[in-house]
């Protein structure tokens, strides 16, 4: 565990989880993606002595949720599982994120961990702020890589949850997930005018005091992936072709079903945001649905 201030640190990790702690006493923002993770978590709380009473979800992808239900097993004085409004709904039930990613009855290759974590309880967010003791928790509403991802705040540390990337995580996968278009730039544009805080904590990517380098990276990214897209509609074709025509052009890996699953509803996303903006049209023409260029 790396504290930051005296009451707020984080566990790292291929999820940086955060803690929020008082002499005795323990909050943690996120878990990682399964009991590995939870395990490293409670070694890393036994170390620094402290008893966890709560989590603070940032949003419902597995690998933020996937360690709740072995946190939730070994700390009996657990008090609440938070997470924002209908994200907490995918904790308590995960098979949903395969429902809505495949659109029915979800096949085997779409119900593993990595879309999947241990389901749990989990209650929406009562308010803004949290109380803990004499801390404040501040929660920042961050849509788009989810429905209605947050961050929290507390102790001038700002745990930014999915809302940016690092340079190497858009080289390796080439596309970033995304689920709303027009909310992941709302956000990534109101980070470019954060307070001063002690650190930011981005989820995966090495905690720091200034993140205006990586938004105006995935900025650029975003506005990349849509113009390649807009341009891949110059001639009429389905989501399904423009999915894999993008991953061609931009040497996109295409690994797994599960991975083409997520890059398909990326490429959704895009083209539901240029439809609002008038620059496609979409349009059923035999029996397939078509998305050209306007």
């Amino acid at each position: 565990m790396k504290m930051i201030t005296q009451h707020v640190g984080f566990i790292p990790g291929p999820v940086n989880v955060g803690v929020i702690r008082t002499e005795d006493q323990g909050i943690l923002v996120d878990t990682g993606l399964d009991d590995q993770s939870a395990k490293r978590i409670i070694a890393a709380a036994e170390e620094a002595s402290i008893d966890i009473i709560g989590i603070l979800n940032t949003h419902a992808h597995a690998d933020h949720y996937g360690g709740n239900a072995r946190i939730r097993k070994s700390f009996k004085d657990l008090r609440f599982i938070y997470a924002p409004a209908i994200e907490d709904a995918v904790i308590r039930y995960p098979i949903l994120e395969p429902v809505y990613l495949f659109g029915a009855n979800p096949i085997a290759q779409l119900k593993g961990k990595f879309l999947m974590g241990k389901p749990s309880p989990a209650e929406p967010l009562p308010s803004p702020t949290i109380p803990f003791e004499d801390l404040t928790i501040q929660v920042i509403s961050l849509p788009g890589h989810s429905i209605n991802q947050v961050g929290y705040v507390c102790d001038n540390v700002f745990f930014c949850a999915d809302s940016i990337f690092p340079k190497g995580i858009v080289e390796k996968y080439g596309l970033l997930y995304c689920f709303d278009v027009e909310a992941q730039q709302k956000t990534l544009h109101s980070l470019k005018n954060l307070p001063p805080y002690k650190m930011i904590v981005p989820s995966h990517a090495r905690p720091r005091q200034n993140i205006s380098l990586l938004v105006e990276e995935n900025i650029r990214h975003m506005e990349e992936i849509s113009e390649a897209i807009l341009n891949l509609t110059s001639a009429p074709k389905t989501a399904d072709t423009l999915t894999s025509q993008l991953c061609t052009q931009r040497d996109i890996p295409l690994k797994s079903i599960w991975q083409y699953h997520l890059h398909l509803n990326t490429v959704k996303a895009y083209l539901a945001a240029l439809l609002k903006e008038e620059m496609v049209s979409v349009f059923v023409e035999e029996d397939a649905l078509i998305w050209v260029r306007k």
